[in-house]
């Protein structure tokens, strides 16, 4: 049987990813030479409430023009082009998922941010970076596929500079029971390892982080995947998830939509900071 970290890259990647997007985009009459931000949202700000949740998640970094920031778990480079551009700082992502990092990388040159993001392939349990190497690390819903999460947070903790700031939105444990399968980050239980909020707070302090802040924030998740459907842009556009997940997409949105409702899942906002 695969083990989990061979689970998620199985779940994830798919060849010709960066051809089904570039097709989409010309499709929906975007110039792949000046691609803008929210031109590539609907695809790359892969995580609930897109790019809504990922500039508020942004307004927690208090990072300088010139910092260096990591985003774990970067996927297709969205959240690290935002940041990069909106807080004029260098974004490094890594990601499990190989091809992943190669699109982020060519979304990057097309939207002309890849003089400050760059993207590469690693196991966010074994990061490879020197302790103390960034001011800020990001994470967008990511630890759901992370079993040991004690390490994932050391490794986070080790990589920040004294006094920096971890932020992070993520999806918990609603404590409502098991999860309708599948979903967005997983096909089989066996790579699904939600934690509760407060599993998640007694975690980080063990780590030795100071939180800061832990907000629910499911009733907006709810709220948002109520509006799917009718969403403006997402209903006529070519570009959309459905190029990264696949035949199972609907299906995967419709059972959170369900877990939200039924409490099977949460989700948070969060931030917590390495003692100076």
């Amino acid at each position: 049987m695969p083990n989990s970290k061979e689970l998620v890259t199985q779940h994830y990647g798919s060849e010709g990813l960066a051809e089904r997007i570039l097709s989409a985009l010309e499709q929906d009459g975007k110039n792949l030479k000046a691609l803008t931000i929210e031109d590539l949202a609907p695809v790359d700000q892969f995580h609930t409430r897109g790019l809504t949740a990922t500039r508020e998640l942004i307004r927690l970094a208090d990072v300088k023009a010139g910092s260096r920031v990591l985003d774990v778990g970067s996927g297709l480079g969205g959240p690290a082009r935002v940041l990069a551009a909106e807080k004029q700082c260098h974004v490094t992502g890594i990601d499990l998922t190989k091809e992943f990092c190669e699109v982020a990388t060519l979304l990057s040159q097309l939207s002309r941010l890849e003089s400050v993001t760059d993207f590469r392939q690693g196991d966010a349990t074994a990061l490879p970076f020197e302790s103390g190497e960034f001011d800020l690390v990001i994470t967008m819903q990511i630890q759901m596929n992370i079993a040991d999460k004690r390490r994932f947070y050391s490794e986070i903790f080790r990589v920040l500079k004294p006094g920096a700031r971890f932020i992070f939105q993520d999806v918990m444990s609603g404590g409502g029971g098991e999860i309708h399968l599948p979903v967005p980050w997983a096909t089989r239980r066996e790579a699904s390892f939600l934690i509760t909020l407060g599993e998640l707070r007694e975690t980080l302090q063990q780590t030795g982080f100071q939180v800061e802040m832990l907000e629910d924030t499911s009733e907006e998740a709810l709220a948002w995947r109520k509006n799917q459907p009718a969403a403006a842009g997402l209903v006529q556009s070519k570009l959309g998830l459905h190029l990264v997940m696949g035949e199972q997409y609907s299906l995967m949105q419709s059972n959170q939509l369900r877990n939200l409702e039924e409490r099977r899942v949460a989700y948070v906002r969060g931030a917590a900071r390495k003692p100076a």
